[in-house]
């Protein structure tokens, strides 16, 4: 029942950027271009993958409904990618084939069972979710702009998506298997906000965040979900409408 509605919302969501035109004329000004083209290869480099390990793993777990909405769920990963990357087209920045970061990510990912990569997953969109804000406050170019907002709607119905995963994959786990999890966790996201720091600090600084404020930001949202894994909190509908007000507040 819960991976049937998460089938369902990806489903309905696969035109999510259908409202961008790639036509119109958009300035993205030299300025911001030698600022955050370095920030932006690296992103729509890291949005693309072909999902493999994780639709693996997603087999061995054995819900049809969970495998079908993981192919979907890896359909609109690698929409972003694409969309980010017509927006490089557009303004003759070129696109990345390799990136030190997106290849340990994808190690990470494959060590071992579908909730170690869930979880890297999670901590990735994370990150995701406070860098596009950030992002969508510093740029001028309005089709940018449209872009990051329409994946700050999707990251966060990502991150209900694990949340939703991580709730049923630990369903029968002990209290002390739970707690060194979250310490895992939060490892993992406390070594890769320093590591996006370094290399995207000139598009998070220019979106009002210091170092401070940028890790600050990425535990208040691990909390939050943290808090949602373990039921203190309920995790919204798959088919729930995202509000676009408070996602970019």
């Amino acid at each position: 029942m819960y991976f049937q509605q998460w089938k369902d919302y990806f489903t309905f969501n696969q035109q999510h950027f259908a409202h961008i035109n790639f036509n119109e004329a958009d300035l993205f000004c030299v300025l911001e271009q030698q600022r955050f083209a370095a920030s932006l290869q690296q992103f729509q480099k890291g949005e693309h993958s072909e999902g493999k390990h994780l639709m693996y793993y997603a087999k061995q777990y054995g819900d049809p409904y969970y495998i079908d909405a993981i192919k979907l769920f890896i359909k609109e990963e690698q929409t972003h990618a694409l969309v980010l990357g017509k927006f490089l087209d557009k303004h003759g920045i070129v696109r990345i084939k390799h990136h030190w970061v997106d290849g340990v990510f994808r190690g990470l990912r494959q060590l071992s069972g579908i909730q170690n990569t869930v979880t890297i997953l999670l901590v990735a969109e994370i990150i995701s979710k406070v860098y596009y804000k950030a992002l969508l406050k510093s740029t001028t170019s309005q089709m940018l702009k449209d872009i990051c907002i329409q994946i700050l709607k999707d990251e966060e119905k990502h991150l209900h998506f694990q949340c939703t995963t991580i709730r049923q994959l630990q369903k029968h786990s002990t209290s002390v298997y739970k707690f060194l999890w979250q310490q895992y966790l939060l490892t993992i996201l406390t070594g890769t906000i320093a590591v996006v720091w370094m290399y995207h600090n000139s598009v998070l600084k220019e979106g009002g965040l210091s170092f401070q404020l940028f890790a600050e930001a990425n535990y208040a949202v691990a909390n939050e979900l943290l808090q949602m894994i373990k039921g203190q909190k309920e995790i919204p509908s798959a088919l729930e409408p995202v509000i676009q007000e408070k996602l970019i507040a």
